[in-house]
């Protein structure tokens, strides 16, 4: 995932110490939305939750050597192997894959968020990043765990290959595990959506290709997609949604605001409380939001590189404790009690967690060598009950 920049709020203090007592209010207000909000959600399916999979861990892969340095090594997922005593992060592997979808379905995960890079007119080496997609759908247990697109606005394919690219995305979704929602409609989630108005020229080209998407993804009987634009401010995912005809407001994730500039740790509260404003951010601009939360968020390991010290505005970004067990459980089932509360704003009944392998950058669910299943334990306590049968 790419980083991001924000001027920092004069009204930083302030900020800080909402933040402090947002976790507190949230747990609170739960239980008033089990009154009159409990009751409309009577007839209304159980939310879908979700995980975004970045899938940067195959042979030769440049980010594996972020996760070499001993201080970093709590991260290493259960697939990790050892070569000269260093640490070998491979998943590219059909049983590694199988594997990882039994723990994600027993964890109560309903589906995950393939990032996807077109493989046609991605950069050269790009489309060894949907090993993953491949083998989730080369796997003789997909029927446990449902999939859907995360499209990354800069690899979808060149302006005058569209409609191959179009009729590509229709056949996943023609996937029966293809996770939809509101009945017949597949979920899509679209990142860096100024990049595909740049391939496209113009705001409406965009926009038709968007909605040349809907019309032949219908005409195939599999329904009208519904499409989330992730951003990092409510206010560009509301002008998204708008210029090119999405249905909803969302993000990769969310871990800055005014008032976590500074490059220091903060504690996961806070970043539970950036989470939960922009839901709120996102609702109060009228548009449907898919919740997401952060599993996590420290990139320290990839500053070791110079460049991608510069790309992640080092001087700049927070990071924060990894989450406790109690803590990622109150963070899922904070989001949970958010679309029970906000019925008409979370139409999809979705939410997105970032991430199922983000290592490098701090938000995981995998297991780990050193943590075992403890963070999708957590998961598991927040959906129990709550979670849709496949």
């Amino acid at each position: 995932m790419n980083p991001y920049d924000r001027a920092v709020s004069p009204h930083a203090g302030a900020m800080m110490l909402w933040r402090r007592l947002r976790g507190s209010i949230l747990c609170l207000a739960a239980g008033i939305f089990i009154g009159p909000a409990g009751i409309r959600a009577a007839d209304r399916p159980p939310p879908v939750v979700g995980a975004i999979r970045w899938d940067g861990w195959f042979a030769g892969s440049p980010w594996a050597k972020n996760l070499v340095p001993a201080a970093y090594h709590e991260r290493l997922p259960f697939y990790t192997t050892w070569e000269k005593g260093e640490p070998i992060v491979n998943a590219d592997d059909q049983g590694v894959m199988d594997r990882e979808i039994i723990l994600a379905s027993r964890a109560g995960l309903a589906y995950w968020a393939f990032v996807y890079y077109h493989p046609s007119d991605c950069w050269p080496g790009g489309d060894a990043y949907n090993y993953g997609l491949r083998r989730y759908l080369a796997s003789g247990r997909q029927g446990e765990l449902h999939f859907c697109l995360d499209l990354q606005g800069a690899h979808l394919g060149r302006k005058e290959n569209w409609p191959k690219t179009v009729a590509t995305l229709v056949d996943f979704f023609r996937k029966p595990t293809y996770q939809r929602v509101l009945g017949n409609r597949p979920l899509v989630y679209l990142f860096y959506w100024e990049n595909l108005v740049a391939e496209f020229g113009s705001i409406q080209q965009a926009r038709a290709a968007i909605a040349a998407l809907r019309e032949q993804t219908e005409a195939a009987g599999q329904g009208n997609p519904y499409i989330v634009v992730q951003t990092f401010s409510a206010g560009e995912a509301a002008a998204a949604v708008d210029k090119l005809g999405l249905d909803a407001s969302g993000a990769y994730c969310t871990s800055t605001d005014g008032a976590h500039q500074e490059r220091r740790n903060y504690p996961f509260r806070d970043l539970m409380g950036i989470n939960a404003d922009y839901w709120e951010s996102c609702k109060a601009t009228g548009k449907d939001v898919v919740p997401i939360l952060n599993a996590g968020w420290d990139v320290r390991p990839r500053w070791q590189d110079a460049e991608l010290m510069k790309q992640y505005h080092g001087s700049e970004q927070p990071y924060y404790t990894p989450p406790t067990a109690s803590e990622l459980t109150r963070h899922v089932q904070t989001a949970i009690d958010w679309i029970t509360a906000n019925p008409e704003s979370a139409k999809a009944q979705a939410i997105l967690i970032y991430a199922w392998n983000e290592s490098d950058e701090g938000g995981w669910l995998v297991p780990t060598l050193t943590g075992g299943n403890a963070r999708l334990d957590a998961i598991r306590s927040a959906l129990q009950g709550k979670t849709v049968s496949h």
